[in-house]
């Protein structure tokens, strides 16, 4: 019974969100900087609109939609190490999902080191950015953002 409930609770957020899905609520920024001739360092940030906060990388199951950032697709480097926030999420028991939930309700980047394996003439970062966002009446269904980056 209680996970029926849970669902339609979800549902609804969902339907209530449709309006708030016609605008992205969470603006992305992305960069390459080379620190070295063959390494360098991918930073993707996150500026969520005031009021609106965005869901953290690992979350327990039963809840929102964790944010993934899976650059898997790149060609040409390796990656060196996970993706580092700078700053630490918020921490509290969300009354909607009757979980503790972790988020970020201001800007945040995150940073991951890599290497290319070849000529940096060749070397592309790809990847995707799945994410969910609330705010206090409402959620954002999942989104997907496509990222392809030259290396310069």
């Amino acid at each position: 019974m209680k996970r029926l409930s849970m669902i339609i609770m979800l549902a609804a957020a969902l339907l209530l969100a449709l309006p708030a899905a016609a605008q992205n609520q969470v603006k992305w920024r992305t960069q390459v900087k080379m620190t070295t001739e063959t390494e360098g360092t991918l930073t993707v940030t996150a500026i969520p609109l005031q009021g609106w906060h965005l869901y953290g990388t690992k979350l327990p199951k039963g809840g929102p939609k964790p944010t993934v950032l899976d650059f898997s697709a790149s060609k040409g480097v390796k990656f060196l190490g996970d993706f580092k926030p700078s700053v630490k999420p918020v921490e509290k028991k969300d009354e909607m999902f009757g979980l503790t939930l972790n988020w970020w309700n201001q800007r945040v980047s995150f940073t991951r080191r890599f290497k290319l394996t070849g000529a940096k003439a060749n070397a592309v970062i790809s990847g995707r950015i799945t994410y969910m966002a609330c705010n206090d009446e409402n959620c954002t269904p999942p989104r997907t953002e496509n990222i392809t980056l030259k290396i310069k």
